[in-house]
């Protein structure tokens, strides 16, 4: 019974926890992008006028993704005892998380991107 509770515990944590660090990743991108391109309003401009939402939304998706899956590898490791089958529900789990968010806020975010990057 522990386990079970334990492992849901993880499930949740890790998730949200990704999600958080997934932001935080593209800030950093943005932040080195800045650094190293000198980077002045004008070419931002630009590279956001490039991208658009999609690409913004790809971009956070692929962070994402990056994020859970090293979470899902650590927790492999020091929760799961090198069980795959439970790293893989984890991924799953993420999965079907960003999949009910994205669809039950669909409207809300294309306005959010469309007012932020369409402008």
């Amino acid at each position: 019974m522990w386990f079970i509770l334990g492992t849901l515990l993880v499930f949740v944590v890790s998730i949200k926890l990704a999600s958080v660090l997934a932001v935080g990743l593209m800030m950093l991108h943005f932040r080195i992008k800045r650094d190293v391109q000198k980077m002045t309003l004008d070419k931002w401009n630009a590279y956001f006028e490039k991208i658009g939402p999609k690409g913004i939304f790809r971009r956070i998706l692929a962070y994402y993704w990056l994020v859970l899956t090293l979470l899902a590898l650590i927790n492999m490791e020091s929760f799961w005892n090198g069980s795959l089958a439970y790293a893989i529900a984890l991924l799953i789990g993420g999965a079907i998380y960003l999949f009910f968010k994205y669809f039950s806020r669909k409207s809300d975010f294309q306005k959010i991107m469309n007012k932020n990057f369409r402008s």
